[in-house]
């Protein structure tokens, strides 16, 4: 569990060498959807490019806070809160939950997958 609470830890403060640190080379990144951000992440660098992508459409506003996270030495999941705004575009927010669900093979994260409650509030925000 230190493993995942370490991860959103690096992530709150953008901090991609921690991050990457806790990825393992041949990672997998699963964003299921039909917005321009959805897709699979096949290496810690497009791993850590979709987070810096996050930021960057957010105008470093992006947010994923965890309410609760659990894990053993294989699997992990958190449930996140998720939150963001569009830079000059007024009352456009994603404001909404998810769960991330992870994989873990010697002590590294080697797969994610999230799910947003609302996938079509997603794609929308990020389009």
């Amino acid at each position: 569990m230190t493993l995942l609470k370490d991860g959103y830890t690096a992530f709150a403060k953008g901090d991609t060498a921690s991050i990457r640190g806790l990825l393992a080379e041949n990672v997998v990144h699963r964003v299921p959807g039909r917005g321009p951000l959805c897709g699979e992440y096949r290496t810690a660098e497009e791993v850590l490019g979709f987070y810096v992508r996050l930021f960057e459409l957010s105008g470093g506003t992006f947010r994923a806070e965890p309410y609760a996270v659990m894990a053993n030495e294989e699997y992990g999941v958190g449930l996140v809160q998720t939150y963001a705004e569009r830079p000059g575009q007024p009352g456009r927010v994603l404001d909404g939950r998810a769960v991330d669900l992870f994989r873990i093979e010697g002590g590294k994260i080697t797969e994610i997958r999230t799910l947003a409650e609302d996938q079509y509030a997603d794609d929308a925000f990020w389009s």
